[in-house]
């Protein structure tokens, strides 16, 4: 016969096993969803730099410029 308290401690740490393993695949997720918005973006720069002949860390201080002149008259 199996005792009511034991099986109960028993799926509490089941419980606590199966919630980590899910935190651990959802932080995989947003880690390889961050990776590929980091690639997209790094591939955009390298495509305007390509094109307009500046480099990355010039397009982003024109577009800090930009911004800070919008709200900036």
């Amino acid at each position: 016969m199996v005792d009511p308290l034991e099986a109960k401690r028993l799926a509490a740490k089941q419980m606590e096993q199966i919630k980590a393993r899910e935190k651990l695949k959802r932080r995989r997720q947003i880690e390889a969803i961050n990776g590929a918005f980091a690639m997209i973006g790094l591939t955009a720069g390298l495509v305007i730099e390509g094109q307009s002949g500046k480099g990355i860390l010039q397009q982003l201080a024109d577009y800090w410029f930009a911004i800070i002149h919008f709200f900036v008259r």
